[in-house]
């Protein structure tokens, strides 16, 4: 008899502590990932921030573009000068966005499930005309590989003014604000505000 009240007794401990121990590691999980009876809720700062530079170059906006360029030559002969022409039509494409690896844990703002931080300014990603996808229009005379490369390089160069002046950093901070507010809110959280640095870049 008093065997078995012993064995209650320390069966009774045991249970106590196996308590005591699921109910720590239960605050511990909770405390790590932010479970409540709510669901899932991020309130680490730097877990969003990881998780955001993974993106680093958040590309929000294309602008594609058809262009002629050309350049002349002058050939020295041995009577007569010789004139000479190449017209080239390039297709190129223009990629924007937002560079989330600048991005810091002091530019974020979380309390409970809202999050507020601010962008840096939308830039231009790249500018490509792919050197093998242009067509010749008008060739007068031999105009070498280097030539032709100097002359895509104006169609490059031409393309990013175009998508400059048909606002293409305007529709990548527009395009991008939504995007990202729909990338935090499937992170859990419910209140996204974003806003975009206005200094300009240097």
């Amino acid at each position: 008899m008093k065997f078995t009240l012993k064995l209650i007794k320390w069966l009774f401990i045991l249970a106590v502590i196996v308590g005591v121990a699921g109910v720590a590691y239960l605050q511990y999980t909770q405390d790590i990932f932010g479970l409540n009876n709510k669901g899932l809720v991020i309130d680490k700062t730097h877990l969003v921030v990881e998780e955001t530079k993974k993106i680093s170059e958040f590309t929000s906006a294309h602008f594609y573009e058809e262009t002629i360029v050309k350049d002349e030559r002058t050939d020295k002969g041995l009577i007569f000068n010789s004139k000479n022409e190449i017209v080239i039509i390039a297709k190129g494409n223009v990629r924007a966005g937002f560079d989330l690896s600048k991005l810091t844990e002091t530019d974020y703002k979380i309390n409970g499930d809202t999050i507020s931080f601010k962008l840096p300014e939308p830039q231009i990603f790249d500018v490509i005309v792919n050197p093998s996808n242009y067509d010749i229009f008008v060739e007068d005379g031999k105009w070498s590989h280097d030539e032709i490369a100097k002359v895509l390089g104006k169609a490059q160069a031409q393309i990013k003014d175009d998508a400059l002046k048909n606002d293409i950093l305007g529709l990548a901070k527009k395009s991008g604000i939504s995007k990202l507010t729909e990338l935090y809110k499937s992170f859990g959280f419910s209140v996204v505000n974003i806003e975009v640095d206005s200094t300009p870049a240097e």
